[in-house]
């Protein structure tokens, strides 16, 4: 039975790579994955005319991409070099962060049925958040094909099926459970969130299909190969879901993700139940104000040997306003609470800042978008992040805070 489900996962991707080619799906939003073209604080990507779609012209392939990389400063300037904990902006110093390619051809901008699909490509240090538990790295989550600083990674790979109201994407796809993603133009900020880094799945392998139920409720559901999972030692289903409302009177959406399914507990051999939840209201405080509300949880069944469960939760909050069409800026708080010490620290091999912390984590980050041309942003952010409990995860164990600044640029093509 095992051996069948293995090979179902592998059909998939060989039916993916031989049957559809240069697919890719959408561009993760902040809580939801979304066509490269679509208006993002952020984003400087443009629609292509000839492929909108909606207006009744044919969706065709389209292929874009963007360059990502910056510098990053720490208060301590700690020997390893490493930014504490993070397994993103986690190094003291400059950095290439993302070379990042698609190509596309995006059902959901199409009113008729037609077949589709996306591929993306990402080169640089963010390797470490797209890669495949059996593909980038081997299947017990050992080696692999990329070394420590700069790697290569396919974080989506998919064929899709459907229409801009209902379609089914069979491949490889960024999660849909939690705010932040791995593009580097859909987040305000360079760093990425705790609650990101620590909390939750970045990709998976399997199905997942969308319906537009109204103009104000997108559902969401599929069965994927568990957290980033391509080919693991133990192969197991897990289910994946999402609900999206939207308010037009109110200018409010809010967003409901799940995931669940069994997972290596990292204690034992045992793979046991792993839930983990993202509940996230977004609202609009008039024409230049919007503040998002993210609230999150992660459990596991008898993650230890003694037969104890392991959990993870906390508050994302977010202010972001306009101060000109060209210029925003925005403010992050997060409180993370690793109950059991099982998540934070979950970073490169070599970086010295290793679990178990038990306590809490909070951080709080400034910082402002600046969109110099339609296809260059620059990204200047301050973060203070400071931890309460057993550990020190900061400065090579020696700090529970740290102070870090810096600034990145973007350039879309």
């Amino acid at each position: 039975m095992r051996l069948s489900v293995k090979l179902n996962w592998k059909t998939i991707a060989c039916l993916l790579f031989s049957a559809n080619t240069g697919v890719i799906g959408t561009a993760q939003d902040a809580s939801e994955p979304l066509p490269m073209c679509d208006a993002k604080p952020n984003s400087a990507m443009q629609c292509d005319e000839w492929s909108a779609g909606l207006s009744g012209k044919p969706v065709g392939w389209e292929f874009s991409g963007w360059l990502n990389g910056g510098v990053y400063a720490n208060n301590h300037s700690p020997a390893s070099r490493f930014n504490g904990i993070y397994n993103q902006t986690d190094y003291d110093g400059t950095m290439l962060n993302q070379v990042y390619g698609i190509a596309e051809k995006a059902v959901e901008k199409s009113d008729a049925n037609i077949l589709g699909g996306r591929m993306d490509v990402l080169y640089g240090r963010d390797f470490l958040l797209a890669q495949s538990i059996g593909l980038e790295v081997n299947p017990d989550g050992s080696g692999g094909w990329n070394k420590q600083d700069l790697g290569l990674a396919i974080p989506q790979a998919y064929a899709a099926f459907g229409n801009r109201d209902a379609y089914l994407k069979v491949g490889h796809f960024y999660t849909l459970v939690g705010y932040e993603g791995v593009p580097a133009p859909v987040n305000f900020f360079y760093s990425k969130s705790n609650s990101y880094m620590f909390a939750g799945p970045f990709t998976h392998w399997g199905a997942v299909g969308t319906w537009a139920a109204t103009d104000n409720v997108t559902i969401d559901a599929g069965l994927v190969n568990g957290w980033n999972g391509f080919d693991r030692v133990s192969d197991s289903v897990s289910f994946l879901n999402r609900v999206t409302l939207n308010s037009d009177a109110t200018r409010t959406k809010l967003s409901f993700g799940l995931i669940t399914g069994n997972e290596s507990n990292q204690q034992t051999t045992a793979f046991t139940n792993r839930t983990r939840y993202s509940a996230i209201l977004t609202q609009d405080l008039g024409e230049r104000t919007q503040y998002v509300f993210h609230q999150w949880l992660g459990t596991q069944n008898q993650f230890f040997e003694n037969g104890s469960g392991a959990a993870w939760y906390g508050l994302d909050q977010y202010v972001f306003y306009t101060l000109s069409s060209r210029l925003k800026s925005a403010a992050r708080f997060e409180w993370f609470r690793d109950q059991d010490g099982v998540r934070l620290g979950l970073n490169r091999p070599t970086n010295p800042n290793k679990p178990p912390y038990i306590g809490d984590l909070y951080s709080l980050s400034s910082g402002l978008n600046w969109q110099a041309t339609n296809s260059l942003i620059v990204r200047p952010e301050m973060r203070y992040d400071w931890f309460t409990g057993s550990g020190n995860p900061f400065n090579d164990n020696a700090s529970k805070s740290q102070f870090v600044g810096g600034l990145d640029v973007i350039w879309t093509f």
